[in-house]
Protein backbone atom coordinates (compact mmCIF):
# COMPACT_ATOMS: atom_id res chain seq x y z
CA UNK A 1 0.00 0.00 0.00
CA UNK A 2 2.87 2.35 0.81
CA UNK A 3 4.53 1.53 -2.54
CA UNK A 4 1.37 2.43 -4.51
CA UNK A 5 1.06 5.78 -2.67
CA UNK A 6 4.73 6.61 -3.39
CA UNK A 7 4.33 5.78 -7.06
CA UNK A 8 1.25 7.98 -7.31
CA UNK A 9 3.07 10.94 -5.74
CA UNK A 10 6.00 10.55 -8.20
CA UNK A 11 3.61 10.61 -11.19
CA UNK A 12 1.93 13.79 -9.89
CA UNK A 13 5.32 15.53 -9.51
CA UNK A 14 6.31 14.70 -13.11
CA UNK A 15 3.10 16.24 -14.42
CA UNK A 16 3.72 19.52 -12.57
CA UNK A 17 7.25 19.85 -13.97
CA UNK A 18 5.91 19.49 -17.52
CA UNK A 19 3.43 22.31 -16.99
CA UNK A 20 6.15 24.60 -15.62
CA UNK A 21 8.37 23.93 -18.64
CA UNK A 22 5.48 24.57 -21.00
CA UNK A 23 4.64 27.86 -19.27
CA UNK A 24 8.28 28.96 -19.51
CA UNK A 25 8.31 28.17 -23.23
CA UNK A 26 5.13 30.20 -23.85
CA UNK A 27 6.55 33.13 -21.88
CA UNK A 28 9.81 33.11 -23.86
CA UNK A 29 7.90 32.88 -27.14
CA UNK A 30 5.72 35.83 -26.16
CA UNK A 31 8.79 37.88 -25.18
CA UNK A 32 10.42 37.04 -28.51
CA UNK A 33 7.48 38.30 -30.55
CA UNK A 34 7.15 41.44 -28.44
CA UNK A 35 10.84 42.19 -29.03
CA UNK A 36 10.54 41.60 -32.78
CA UNK A 37 7.50 43.85 -32.95
CA UNK A 38 9.19 46.67 -31.07
CA UNK A 39 12.23 46.50 -33.37
CA UNK A 40 10.03 46.71 -36.45
CA UNK A 41 8.24 49.82 -35.15
CA UNK A 42 11.08 52.30 -35.71
CA UNK A 43 9.82 55.85 -36.17
CA UNK A 44 11.27 56.76 -39.57
CA UNK A 45 10.57 60.46 -39.20
CA UNK A 46 12.35 60.72 -35.84
CA UNK A 47 15.21 58.62 -37.16
CA UNK A 48 15.52 60.87 -40.22
CA UNK A 49 15.50 63.97 -38.04
CA UNK A 50 18.21 62.51 -35.82
CA UNK A 51 20.35 61.63 -38.86
CA UNK A 52 19.99 65.14 -40.28
CA UNK A 53 20.87 66.71 -36.93
CA UNK A 54 24.02 64.57 -36.66
CA UNK A 55 24.87 65.38 -40.26
CA UNK A 56 24.80 69.10 -39.55
CA UNK A 57 26.66 68.83 -36.26
CA UNK A 58 29.44 66.69 -37.75
CA UNK A 59 29.61 68.59 -41.04
CA UNK A 60 29.49 65.37 -43.06
CA UNK A 61 27.17 63.99 -45.69
CA UNK A 62 24.99 61.08 -44.57
CA UNK A 63 22.86 59.47 -47.22
CA UNK A 64 19.16 59.56 -46.42
CA UNK A 65 16.72 57.97 -48.82
CA UNK A 66 14.02 60.43 -49.86
CA UNK A 67 10.76 59.49 -51.52
CA UNK A 68 10.03 62.16 -54.10
CA UNK A 69 6.35 63.07 -53.85
CA UNK A 70 6.16 66.26 -55.88
CA UNK A 71 8.62 66.43 -58.77
CA UNK A 72 7.89 70.12 -59.16
CA UNK A 73 7.88 71.96 -62.44
CA UNK A 74 10.79 70.17 -64.02
CA UNK A 75 9.55 66.60 -64.32
CA UNK A 76 12.44 64.44 -65.46
CA UNK A 77 11.20 60.92 -66.16
CA UNK A 78 13.95 59.70 -68.51
CA UNK A 79 12.74 62.52 -70.79
CA UNK A 80 14.06 65.90 -69.63
CA UNK A 81 11.99 67.75 -72.27
CA UNK A 82 8.77 67.06 -70.35
CA UNK A 83 8.73 70.41 -68.57
CA UNK A 84 5.73 72.43 -67.43
CA UNK A 85 5.17 75.73 -65.64
CA UNK A 86 3.09 75.68 -62.49
CA UNK A 87 0.68 78.62 -62.08
CA UNK A 88 -0.85 78.90 -58.62
CA UNK A 89 -4.63 79.17 -58.70
CA UNK A 90 -5.73 82.76 -58.08
CA UNK A 91 -2.54 84.35 -59.42
CA UNK A 92 -4.20 85.36 -62.71
CA UNK A 93 -6.61 87.76 -61.05
CA UNK A 94 -3.82 89.30 -59.00
CA UNK A 95 -1.20 89.76 -61.73
CA UNK A 96 -1.54 92.32 -64.51
CA UNK A 97 -1.48 91.01 -68.08
CA UNK A 98 1.99 92.50 -68.80
CA UNK A 99 3.42 90.87 -65.68
CA UNK A 100 1.78 87.55 -66.49
CA UNK A 101 3.12 87.53 -70.05
CA UNK A 102 6.60 88.58 -68.95
CA UNK A 103 6.75 85.88 -66.25
CA UNK A 104 5.56 83.17 -68.64
CA UNK A 105 8.17 84.19 -71.22
CA UNK A 106 10.92 84.25 -68.60
CA UNK A 107 9.85 80.88 -67.19
CA UNK A 108 9.94 79.30 -70.67
CA UNK A 109 13.40 80.73 -71.28
CA UNK A 110 14.75 79.30 -68.02
CA UNK A 111 12.99 76.02 -68.67
CA UNK A 112 14.63 75.69 -72.08
CA UNK A 113 18.09 76.42 -70.69
CA UNK A 114 17.69 73.90 -67.87
CA UNK A 115 16.40 71.27 -70.31
CA UNK A 116 19.49 71.79 -72.44
CA UNK A 117 21.75 71.50 -69.40
CA UNK A 118 19.99 68.34 -68.19
CA UNK A 119 20.57 66.67 -71.56
CA UNK A 120 24.28 67.35 -71.40
CA UNK A 121 24.94 66.14 -67.87
CA UNK A 122 24.86 62.74 -66.21
CA UNK A 123 23.13 64.28 -63.19
CA UNK A 124 20.18 65.68 -65.12
CA UNK A 125 17.73 63.90 -62.84
CA UNK A 126 18.67 66.26 -60.00
CA UNK A 127 17.22 69.17 -61.94
CA UNK A 128 13.70 68.02 -61.10
CA UNK A 129 14.33 69.77 -57.78
CA UNK A 130 13.90 73.15 -59.52
CA UNK A 131 10.38 74.55 -59.65
CA UNK A 132 8.95 77.50 -61.59
CA UNK A 133 5.86 78.86 -59.87
CA UNK A 134 3.74 81.82 -60.98
CA UNK A 135 1.95 83.14 -57.93
CA UNK A 136 0.59 86.35 -56.46
CA UNK A 137 4.02 87.67 -55.55
CA UNK A 138 5.29 87.10 -59.09
CA UNK A 139 7.54 84.37 -60.49
CA UNK A 140 9.19 82.09 -57.92
CA UNK A 141 12.16 79.96 -58.97
CA UNK A 142 12.45 77.35 -56.22
CA UNK A 143 15.77 75.51 -55.99
CA UNK A 144 16.34 72.59 -53.63
CA UNK A 145 19.12 72.99 -51.08
CA UNK A 146 21.11 69.99 -52.26
CA UNK A 147 21.70 71.57 -55.69
CA UNK A 148 23.72 74.45 -54.19
CA UNK A 149 24.86 73.53 -50.70
CA UNK A 150 25.98 70.73 -48.45
CA UNK A 151 23.80 70.14 -45.44
CA UNK A 152 24.55 72.68 -42.72
CA UNK A 153 26.86 74.72 -45.00
CA UNK A 154 26.44 77.94 -47.00
CA UNK A 155 29.29 77.61 -49.53
CA UNK A 156 28.00 77.21 -53.10
CA UNK A 157 28.99 73.83 -54.57
CA UNK A 158 31.18 74.34 -57.67
CA UNK A 159 29.57 71.48 -59.60
CA UNK A 160 26.24 73.29 -59.58
CA UNK A 161 27.52 76.71 -60.63
CA UNK A 162 26.12 76.11 -64.17
CA UNK A 163 22.59 76.20 -62.73
CA UNK A 164 23.28 79.51 -61.04
CA UNK A 165 24.80 80.82 -64.26
CA UNK A 166 21.59 79.98 -66.14
CA UNK A 167 19.53 81.89 -63.59
CA UNK A 168 21.95 84.82 -63.54
CA UNK A 169 21.97 85.16 -67.32
CA UNK A 170 18.17 85.03 -67.51
CA UNK A 171 17.52 87.37 -64.58
CA UNK A 172 20.12 90.10 -65.11
CA UNK A 173 17.97 91.76 -67.80
CA UNK A 174 14.80 91.72 -65.67
CA UNK A 175 13.79 95.22 -64.47
CA UNK A 176 11.74 93.88 -61.55
CA UNK A 177 13.04 93.63 -58.01
CA UNK A 178 14.43 90.17 -57.25
CA UNK A 179 14.38 88.84 -53.70
CA UNK A 180 16.58 85.86 -52.85
CA UNK A 181 15.17 83.89 -49.92
CA UNK A 182 16.96 81.25 -47.89
CA UNK A 183 14.85 78.59 -46.17
CA UNK A 184 15.69 75.64 -43.90
CA UNK A 185 13.78 72.87 -42.20
CA UNK A 186 13.08 72.72 -38.45
CA UNK A 187 16.10 70.58 -37.54
CA UNK A 188 18.20 72.85 -35.30
CA UNK A 189 21.80 73.73 -36.11
CA UNK A 190 24.20 74.95 -33.43
CA UNK A 191 27.72 75.46 -34.72
CA UNK A 192 30.29 78.19 -34.17
CA UNK A 193 29.55 79.54 -37.66
CA UNK A 194 25.78 79.12 -37.62
CA UNK A 195 24.24 79.36 -34.13
CA UNK A 196 20.77 78.82 -35.60
CA UNK A 197 18.86 78.35 -38.84
CA UNK A 198 18.44 82.12 -39.07
CA UNK A 199 22.16 82.59 -39.75
CA UNK A 200 22.34 79.60 -42.09
CA UNK A 201 19.41 80.66 -44.28
CA UNK A 202 20.52 84.30 -44.40
CA UNK A 203 24.12 83.46 -45.28
CA UNK A 204 23.01 81.17 -48.09
CA UNK A 205 20.81 83.87 -49.61
CA UNK A 206 23.58 86.45 -49.26
CA UNK A 207 26.18 84.17 -50.89
CA UNK A 208 23.90 83.63 -53.89
CA UNK A 209 23.32 87.39 -54.15
CA UNK A 210 27.05 88.08 -53.97
CA UNK A 211 27.71 85.59 -56.77
CA UNK A 212 25.12 87.25 -59.02
CA UNK A 213 26.57 90.71 -58.39
CA UNK A 214 30.12 89.47 -59.01
CA UNK A 215 29.60 87.63 -62.28
CA UNK A 216 26.58 89.33 -63.85
CA UNK A 217 25.42 92.87 -64.56
CA UNK A 218 22.73 93.33 -61.96
CA UNK A 219 21.64 96.67 -60.59
CA UNK A 220 22.32 96.29 -56.84
CA UNK A 221 19.14 98.22 -56.00
CA UNK A 222 17.11 95.53 -57.74
CA UNK A 223 18.41 92.75 -55.49
CA UNK A 224 17.78 91.83 -51.88
CA UNK A 225 18.53 88.80 -49.72
CA UNK A 226 16.69 87.50 -46.70
CA UNK A 227 16.66 84.41 -44.52
CA UNK A 228 13.48 82.91 -43.09
CA UNK A 229 14.97 79.97 -41.23
CA UNK A 230 12.38 77.23 -40.80
CA UNK A 231 9.42 79.60 -40.49
CA UNK A 232 8.19 79.62 -44.12
CA UNK A 233 7.77 75.88 -44.85
CA UNK A 234 6.13 74.58 -48.02
CA UNK A 235 5.63 71.11 -46.54
CA UNK A 236 5.41 69.41 -43.15
CA UNK A 237 8.57 69.38 -41.04
CA UNK A 238 7.36 66.18 -39.40
CA UNK A 239 8.52 63.95 -42.26
CA UNK A 240 11.88 63.40 -43.95
CA UNK A 241 10.35 64.18 -47.31
CA UNK A 242 8.73 67.38 -46.05
CA UNK A 243 11.99 68.63 -44.55
CA UNK A 244 13.70 67.88 -47.86
CA UNK A 245 11.18 70.12 -49.65
CA UNK A 246 11.57 72.92 -47.09
CA UNK A 247 15.35 73.21 -47.48
CA UNK A 248 15.49 75.53 -50.46
CA UNK A 249 16.48 78.86 -52.00
CA UNK A 250 13.71 80.90 -53.66
CA UNK A 251 14.40 83.49 -56.35
CA UNK A 252 11.32 85.73 -56.24
CA UNK A 253 10.82 88.09 -59.19
CA UNK A 254 8.31 90.52 -57.75
CA UNK A 255 5.28 91.68 -59.70
CA UNK A 256 4.62 95.38 -60.30
CA UNK A 257 2.03 95.34 -57.55
CA UNK A 258 4.37 93.71 -55.04
CA UNK A 259 7.16 96.18 -55.85
CA UNK A 260 4.94 99.03 -54.67
CA UNK A 261 5.49 97.91 -51.08
CA UNK A 262 9.29 97.72 -51.47
CA UNK A 263 11.49 100.55 -50.08
CA UNK A 264 12.12 103.28 -52.64
CA UNK A 265 15.43 103.35 -54.51
CA UNK A 266 17.97 106.09 -53.91
CA UNK A 267 18.49 108.43 -50.98
CA UNK A 268 16.15 111.03 -49.45
CA UNK A 269 17.16 113.71 -52.01
CA UNK A 270 16.34 111.50 -55.00
CA UNK A 271 13.04 110.52 -53.45
CA UNK A 272 12.08 114.20 -52.95
CA UNK A 273 12.81 114.97 -56.59
CA UNK A 274 10.61 112.11 -57.75
CA UNK A 275 7.62 113.33 -55.74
Amino acid sequence: MAKKRKKHEEEHENMERWLVSYADFITLLFAFFVTMYSISRVDGDKLGSAVESLQRALGSVIAVQITQRDPGVFQVNHAPNMVTINPIQGAKGYLSNPDKEAFEKLAKEIKGAVDKLSQGTSDGGSLNQIQLIIEKRGLVIRVSEHLFFKSGDASILPEFIPILDILGKALEKVPNHIRIEGHTDSVPIRTAKFPSNWELSTTRATNVLRYLLTYFHFTPENLSATGYGEFRPVDSNRTVEGRFQNRRVDFVILSSREMESEPQKGGPEEQKESI
